[in-house]
């Protein structure tokens, strides 16, 4: 702090009053003096014998004094008015040592005091105003959480691809642009493994390339399989001690910082979202971690939608846009009739139809008509067929008919009266693109297989042939 002294004044005489009174009074004695030289009636001391020189002399010594006096009233007082401007001009380290106890001094000791208190107040605007800004990041950066939590909670309410949800959410971990890495590991129902289900970020490819999609993940061993079997979040950061399992975790992933939070819902854990950069000497924040564990939440709420259609597509047996059977169905439905065949020594028999060049149908006229067009296609199969027969929709646009009771050369002529039907109904179209065909196979117990799955491989085999040929048309093999 930068301190004017303003020094003890000449006289000590207490009050600007008196110090006035002072002044004024040589004033007047210098007057007196100059009189009394002049007119030296006046008083006996002033005779003509007086010398001019000894006249002066006291002149000025006595105006000496006098402006000694007014000096050491009017300087303390330019200087505190110089001090004054400096302190407006917003310099609050300034103080002035005053060694006075008159007037001057209480007002240098009273813009002292001022000084202080707009110094103490300007730290508390500064205080507050760095308090406020930090308030408003925080409310910022809650704000984009809210956000990222609404656009990933919009595609699961639309129902999106769970790979597109994942997408969309490792997507909103690596937007503050303090991440580059983020990494799904999921658990593969059918080998009961955990395996690295999504990889994303800048080194994506390159870790792709190391095959960290092959690296095994088993529970309770390395770090990854830790926080699997705690299902607790693991940070690791500049804060983190190191040890055996971090470090190989470091290496194998090529991370520095690391945020490790298991996939869970109900005590159930699917998997672990990581999410991370290759920073040194970085730290992650409270804000930066907690989107990453909404995300997890998000993507935990995702993946048991995901599984629990799985179940329920497992338990229906009817195609929700055709109204036929569904693939699982028809399988299913087929190795009981083959069970029921051989049981019995009778025949069964399986037809595939395949509709030709609905892709390109599909990429012409848009989804709808290509949706109508599967529909209509399902009402023919249904009018086509006998009440033991059962149509099922096995693909996109793949039907399928299981004809219990029917060898193989009746089971011909019932697919061959399908396809001509539906060659009829589409020759009505006036636009050419529009006249749809199909082309189907046959396949029979035991001749070209003993399971459904036998029988529908060897009728995809034959009705593939059967299409490279030119379609429209019904194959099979002796």
């Amino acid at each position: 702090m930068e301190k004017t002294v303003v020094r003890e004044k000449l006289l000590t005489v207490k009050g600007l009053k008196n110090e006035m009174a002072v002044a004024f009074g040589l004033i007047v004695m210098c007057l007196l003096v100059f009189l009394g030289y002049l007119f030296p009636g006046i008083s006996s001391y002033f005779e003509a014998r007086t010398s001019l020189h000894v006249i002066i002399f006291i002149n000025f010594f006595i105006v000496g004094i006098g402006f000694l006096i007014i000096r050491q009233i009017v300087e303390p007082i330019v200087k505190i008015s110089r001090e004054a401007k400096k302190i407006a001009g917003g310099d609050y380290n300034r103080e002035l040592e005053l060694f006075r106890d008159d007037e001057i001094g209480e007002l240098g000791e009273s813009i002292n005091r001022m000084t202080r208190r707009m110094k103490e107040s300007v730290e508390e605007l500064q205080k507050f105003s760095q308090t406020t800004e930090q308030i408003n990041v925080e409310i910022n950066k809650r704000i984009l959480i809210l956000s990222n939590m609404l656009q990933v909670s919009n595609l699961i309410a639309q129902n999106a691809q769970f790979k597109e949800i994942v997408e969309v959410g490792v997507g909103k971990c690596l937007a503050s642009g303090v991440l580059n890495f983020g990494c799904l590991i999921l658990k593969d129902y059918e080998s009961s493994e955990f395996q690295v289900h999504f990889i994303g970020g800048p080194k994506a490819n390159e870790l792709l390339d190391k095959a960290l999609k092959n690296i095994p993940v088993k529970l309770g061993e390395g770090l990854l399989g830790k926080a699997l079997l705690k299902q607790s979040v693991m940070i690791v950061d500049k804060e983190t001690p190191l040890n055996h399992d971090i470090e190989q975790f470091q290496a194998t992933f090529s991370l520095v910082n690391a945020v490790l939070v298991p996939i869970s819902s109900k005590g159930n854990v699917y998997g672990l979202l990581i999410a991370g950069n290759d920073l040194k000497g970085f730290s992650f924040t409270k804000s930066e971690h907690e989107l990453i564990q909404v995300i997890a939440r998000q993507i935990a709420i995702a993946h048991t939608n995901e599984l629990l259609q799985k179940e329920i597509q497992k338990l229906e047996i009817k195609d929700r846009l055709t109204g036929l059977f569904n693939y699982s169905y028809m399988r299913n439905r087929l190795n009981e009739e083959i069970r029921r065949a051989v049981n019995f020594q009778r025949p069964c028999s399986l037809a595939l139809l395949n509709v030709d060049h609905f892709n390109a149908y599909h990429e012409a006229y848009g989804h709808i008509a290509a949706e109508n067009t599967l529909i209509k296609i399902g009402s023919i199969l249904k009018e086509s067929i006998s009440e033991a027969d059962k149509a099922a929709r096995c693909g996109d646009h793949e039907f399928g008919i299981i004809l219990p009771e029917k060898n193989k050369r009746q089971s011909i002529i019932v697919a061959d009266a399908i396809r001509r039907k539906i060659e009829d109904i589409f020759a009505q179209e006036k636009d050419h693109n529009k006249q749809l065909t199909c082309t189907g196979t046959v396949t029979e117990n035991p001749i070209d297989g003993v399971t459904a799955d036998e029988l529908i491989e060897k009728a995809r085999a034959v009705l593939k042939g059967a299409q490279n040929q030119g379609g429209n048309r019904i194959c099979y093999k002796a």
